[in-house]
């Protein structure tokens, strides 16, 4: 059995709604059982959005935007042919191209619809996502064939300003590396450690025991979709993918399965009047399958976007614990010494 362990704490504070009175109230902080990270469950507060917000200002379209058909096939790259032969992967209205910025051995940008420069939740249809993710694992798969040492594979995504994205043309992205991430490197060592116990597959165990818990949401064929008992972020959802331990390794029924279930995990988003969301799903690298790792698409909200603000927090920092850095700590200190002469 998986033990799900929570501490019971206390906390101290004034009651608005009874003038101000100070009161104890119950805080519990829960243990995840597998990397052993914390969080914190408040009493009382709900961060749920009064009303969905009003996008037009941000997502209207009035400047350029390499991700519209319009300007695609002449603003991005080729992949090298001797990753990609034919340069790019297509299917339907999905594209996948190098991504700009270097921040894996191969990272790749996934457009889920080039002809149109803006989806909302309830527009992400089953269809459409199951294009975006099916170019990515083709690029993934020539990945790994062109070049062997990258084992380390993830898809993720950041959508809208407030969720990290630059671009507001709703895109993904993937990573192929030498390393990994530090919470792929994480999860990676607590299934290691699970099976060397058991002998059995923690994710397995994971989704038997919690058919039978409160945090149980359902299947969507292959995929089973549950609420994590110690969340990272605000509405956390998981998709546990039966017999994928890698990126390359989805069949075209895991991406089907997998892209039902997000359509309707953005259609309950919507719903409740959330937006901008992150997501990612990371592999287990090399011998996973052999501890029985499975792949976990991982979801959740983030504030409604303000026109004027863009996060500088993406899913690297939320769901993967890797900051993603633009300068480096010696060309920081470079420029403030000269503030110090």
């Amino acid at each position: 059995m998986i033990e799900f362990s929570e501490i019971n704490l206390e906390a101290r504070a004034p009651d608005v709604t009874d003038g101000g009175r100070w009161k104890s109230i119950p805080l519990v902080q829960r243990i995840d059982p597998l990397t052993l990270k914390t969080c914190r469950i408040l009493t009382g507060v709900k961060l749920q959005p009064e009303k969905p917000p009003v996008l037009t200002d941000i997502v209207e379209a009035d400047g350029f935007c390499p991700f519209c058909e319009n300007v695609f096939e002449r603003v991005t790259f080729a992949f090298e042919s001797d990753v990609v032969p034919t340069g790019r992967i297509r299917k339907n209205r999905a594209a996948v191209v190098p991504n700009i910025m270097a921040y894996s051995g191969y990272s790749s940008v996934g457009i889920y619809d080039t002809s149109r420069h803006f989806l909302t939740l309830d527009q992400f249809t089953p269809e459409i996502l199951s294009d975006a993710f099916s170019v990515m694992v083709e690029h993934a798969m020539a990945v790994k064939a062109a070049r062997p040492d990258l084992v380390w594979s993830s898809i993720s995504a950041n959508y809208l300003p407030s969720s990290g994205s630059s671009v507001v043309h709703p895109h993904l992205q993937s990573s192929h590396d030498l390393q990994p991430m530090q919470y792929q490197k994480e999860l990676v060592e607590g299934a290691k450690a699970y099976h060397k116990s058991s002998s059995r597959s923690y994710f397995d165990d994971l989704v038997s025991q919690e058919k039978n818990s409160s945090r149980y949401i359902g299947t969507t064929g292959s995929v089973t979709w549950l609420t994590p008992f110690a969340p990272r972020g605000f509405q956390e959802i998981w998709g546990v993918i039966a017999n994928a331990s890698d990126i390359a390794e989805l069949s075209q029924r895991n991406i089907t399965d997998l892209s039902d279930g997000v359509a309707r995990v953005l259609a309950y988003y919507g719903a409740y009047n959330f937006s901008a969301f992150n997501y990612s799903v990371v592999g287990g690298g090399p011998g996973s399958l052999d501890i029985g790792f499975r792949l976990v698409f991982r979801i959740l909200v983030r504030s409604n976007p303000d026109k004027y603000y863009r996060s500088d927090v993406t899913y690297f920092e939320r769901l993967l614990d890797e900051p993603l850095l633009d300068v480096s700590p010696e060309e920081v200190a470079k420029a403030v010494a000269e503030f110090f002469n």
